[in-house]
Order: C-alpha cells, then sequence, then structure tokens
C-alpha cells in the first residue's frame, strides 16, 4: 500500500510537472503568435503608407506642369540632402566636410520654400527621396573611407547639381504660376555655386 501510495504521489508529480511544461509551452506560444501577428500589422502598415505616399506622389506627376516640377525638385533635394549628410559623416577631406556643411543648409531651405509653396497650392510633396539616393550610396560604402570615397562623393554631388540645374533652366519658361518662377530664379545661383564647389574639389582631390 505504502509503495502504491508512493507511486500515485510520483505519477500525480509528472503529470503536475508536465502540465505545467504544456501550459508554458503553450503560452511561450501564444506569445510567439502574438508577437507574429503583430509584426504582419506593422509590416503590412508600412507597406500600406508607403503605397499611399506612392500613389499620392503618382497623382502629383500626373497634374500640371508646376505640380509636376515641385515634386520632381522636392524628391531630388531630398536625394541631395541624404548625399551631403553622408559627406559630412564620412568625408575625409576638410573642405568637403565644410562644403557638404554649409550645402546641406542650403538644400533644407530649398526644402522649406518647396513644402510651403506646395501647401499654399495644395500639392502633395513626399516625406522623403522615396529611395532615389539609394545607388549612390551604397556605391559609396563600398568605398573605403578616405581619397577614394571623398572623389566618389564628390563625383555623384557634380553630377546630381548639373541635373538640378539643367531641370531648373529647363523649367523657368514651362511653369505657369510666376511665383514658382521666382523659387526657380532665386534658387539657381545657389545650385550653380554648389556645381562650381563640387568643380573645385573635383580637381584637388585628383591631384
Amino acid at each position: 500500500m505504502k509503495r502504491t501510495g508512493l507511486h500515485i504521489l510520483l505519477v500525480a508529480g509528472l503529470l503536475s510537472v508536465t502540465a505545467c511544461n504544456d501550459t508554458q509551452k503553450n503560452g511561450a506560444k501564444d506569445a510567439a503568435d502574438s508577437l507574429a501577428a503583430k509584426a504582419d500589422t506593422l509590416g503590412n502598415n508600412i507597406k500600406e503608407g508607403a503605397e499611399k505616399m506612392a500613389d499620392k506622389v503618382d497623382n502629383a506627376f500626373h497634374g500640371t506642369p508646376d505640380s509636376n516640377f515641385v515634386v520632381k525638385a522636392s524628391l531630388d533635394n531630398a536625394k541631395d540632402i541624404r548625399l551631403l549628410q553622408a559627406g559630412w559623416d564620412n568625408g575625409t577631406d576638410k573642405e568637403l566636410k565644410a562644403h557638404a556643411k554649409m550645402m546641406i543648409a542650403d538644400h533644407k531651405k530649398l526644402a522649406t520654400n518647396l513644402k510651403g509653396y506646395a501647401t499654399k497650392k495644395g500639392y502633395v510633396l513626399p516625406d522623403s527621396d522615396m529611395g532615389k539616393a539609394d545607388d549612390e550610396l551604397a556605391t559609396l560604402s563600398r568605398k573605403t573611407k578616405g581619397k577614394d570615397w571623398d572623389k566618389e562623393w564628390t563625383d555623384a554631388l557634380r553630377k546630381s547639381h548639373k541635373d538640378a540645374i539643367d531641370m531648373f533652366e529647363d523649367s523657368q519658361n514651362g511653369v505657369k504660376d510666376q511665383e514658382l518662377r521666382d523659387v526657380i530664379a532665386a534658387t539657381l545661383p545657389t545650385l550653380r555655386s554648389h556645381l562650381e564647389m563640387m568643380k573645385g574639389l573635383q580637381d584637388k582631390l585628383a591631384k
């Protein structure tokens, strides 16, 4: 009888431990499932947000020449800000870093001007460069920091500013609103100044 009683107690104890383990496993599984569900929801929300923003930008590009220019200029300007920040963060040449810091301030001012104009006119602008700087930044990431990195960065910024100047000049007579023409006219000297800085920096780094 004593052995039987002890046997019963042992079995009961094992069952209790097993039940406890099962409960813990179920609790862990539930927690994991909950986290997975939250991750899926977050991923879907991010995807939906990106799709909505892309739709808004796409709609803006199918508007007037004025709205198309403002959206394109905003995207390119946001791209330049990302590249300029990379120069400030990772450049090794002192002149490069000084130029990057100064140009960041100029491009942020342009971003403010474009956003103010867009708000006034009811245009929707993207919140970022929509990945336009990704390729250039990926190329830079493969360069060892130093003169080679500085050269690659300077080449990218020279091209970017040359493209921006061409777009602004081409749009001077294409946009309809005089206020927007004034924004373009006021911005061009700054972009040309930046381009000359990059040309000078290229010459210096080539030596």
